[in-house]
């Protein structure tokens, strides 16, 4: 029996043939999370752990077989002993949802959503709907729905009571649920039947995770990859049924940068602006390309320190003489048991001290020097003329640069392997941000012994100093082209 989860329904909501895909996907793929994705799952388990010792008596469903629980949900539910339940599960009708909290309320129960994040969203409205719903058609009356985040006035030194804030939406969440249940049989028909819905293209399909599976296969230049594509536009390309950037036509309107987007995939040559030698030879030598990483989690690592504050945990330098001639490379990893944003800041002042240009690639770098200058004044002046040092290689290659493989972006991901095609990252243990935050996070936490503790260190140096060596050929390569 194939259930409908709150994840498919929503997603139905905004297109069936997601809501299929997304069901698809789950039933027949399954495959090992990233150690990003794992760490993110683990927070979010570990807020919902700390939600439920608020309560004494709370009984939490352990069961994983959706029907098996549901059952022993409806038994605790009917217990009058029983005031707390955690992980309620309800099943109607092929509709499951699980409810975080549930607290008795007289004959009512109140819903308590669990969230681990410190801003209130409209998708939690969503999440809470139907979850509500769902309890409502097995039967169990709702009286009150609220969501529970985390506090940003929580520091690590705190009382548990103290890491969560508590918001009232019950009448924003009632009167989304009435929107939500005409969907619910055609919603349900659609996400059950073998064969995939036909599927329509909308402007919202520009972001769906699965449109390479749907509408976008076999598409090589689709007209999303136009960049900052707008409705508008996009309505008009529907109205000539155009799908693919060889189709757009000289007369249809676009901005400068659109129609050179369009023009690089029509001719499949590159373009390469009168400004880019310019840009270039305005750099002074000797270039020092800076990369940071850094780790942000729902509970403080440090005391001081609030949730999701993005703390730098590391930088790679190198230095060239000459855009490809690397003469230096500095690097600093902080000990993981302690907060050492000062520490990195007055050895990245003293391995950029002098002259020459700081090489970046988008602003990130500029950002965190400046949240640590407003946590030490005392540094902000030498950290303030390091940013005044600052050029971003991306900006430059936005302005002046574009290759057909880039397909509408010009992240480092995209622009790397299509300059660089014989740089990868595929032999390295740790290869991707979001992998280098979890790593960092998992050696503060002391989730590793120490032998494996080092090997990872060795492993975010690597994968940092690629980054930044990554930088050094793209300029090299960008000269090339000049």
């Amino acid at each position: 029996m194939r259930n409908v989860s709150k994840e498919i329904f929503l997603n139905a909501l905004v297109c069936p043939t997601l809501g299929w895909l997304i069901r698809m996907s789950r039933e027949e793929v399954s495959r090992e999370p990233t150690l990003g994705e794992r760490f993110r799952m683990e927070q979010g388990m570990e807020i919902g752990k700390k939600a439920r010792e608020l309560y004494n008596d709370g009984v939490l469903i352990v069961d994983r077989n959706i029907a098996s629980a549901s059952k022993e949900t409806k038994s605790l539910i009917d217990n009058p002993n029983i005031s707390v339940l955690f992980e309620g599960t309800f099943l109607i009708d092929g509709f499951i949802a699980k409810a975080d909290i549930l607290k008795r309320k007289g004959d009512d129960w109140h819903m308590i959503e669990v969230k681990s994040s410190v801003n209130d969203k409209e998708e939690f409205i969503d999440d809470m709907a139907y979850t509500t719903m769902v309890i409502g058609q097995c039967g169990f009356d709702i009286s009150t729905v609220s969501l529970r985040l985390i506090s940003k006035d929580f520091r690590l030194e705190m009382k548990n009571e103290n890491l969560f804030v508590e918001i009232d939406h019950t009448d924003e969440v009632l009167d989304r649920i009435e929107v939500f249940k005409p969907f619910c049989e055609p919603i349900e028909k659609i996400t059950r039947q073998s064969v995939k819905p036909e599927p329509k293209l909308r402007f919202e399909c520009r972001k769906c995770e699965l449109f390479k599976e749907c509408l976008g296969k076999e598409i090589d230049n689709h007209i999303f990859d136009i960049p900052r594509l707008s409705q508008s536009k996009f309505d008009k390309l529907m109205e000539l049924d155009i799908v693919c950037m060889e189709d757009i036509p000289d007369g249809f309107s676009l901005t400068e940068n659109q129609a050179r987007v369009r023009d690089c995939v029509q001719t499949k040559k590159p373009f390469v602006g009168d400004r880019l030698e310019g840009d270039l030879e305005s750099i002074s030598w000797p270039a020092h390309y800076l990369d940071f990483e850094t780790v942000m989690t729902a509970i403080p690592l440090y005391p001081d320190i609030a949730p999701y504050i993005q703390i730098p945990t590391q930088y790679s330098i190198h230095k060239c003489s000459e855009p490809g001639h690397i003469i230096d490379h500095f690097e600093y990893l902080a000990d993981p048991s302690k907060d050492c944003r000062r520490e990195l800041a007055e050895n990245l002042i003293n391995d950029l001290k002098g002259k020459g240009s700081i090489i970046i690639y988008g602003n990130f770098e500029k950002t965190i020097i400046t949240s640590i200058g407003r946590v030490y004044p005392g540094l902000s002046i030498e950290l303030n003329s390091l940013i005044d040092r600052m050029m971003d290689l991306e900006a430059v290659i936005r302005k002046n640069f574009y290759h057909p493989d880039f397909h509408g972006s010009t992240s480092i991901k995209r622009t790397l392997p299509t300059i660089v095609p014989d740089m990868s990252y595929n032999d390295l243990e740790i290869a991707d941000g979001d992998s280098a935050m979890a790593a960092f996070a998992y050696l503060a936490l002391g989730k590793y012994e120490d032998r494996e503790a080092e090997t990872i260190k060795r492993n975010l140096l690597d994968y940092c100093k690629q980054d930044t060596l990554a930088m050094v050929k793209l300029h090299r390569q960008l000269v090339e082209y000049i």
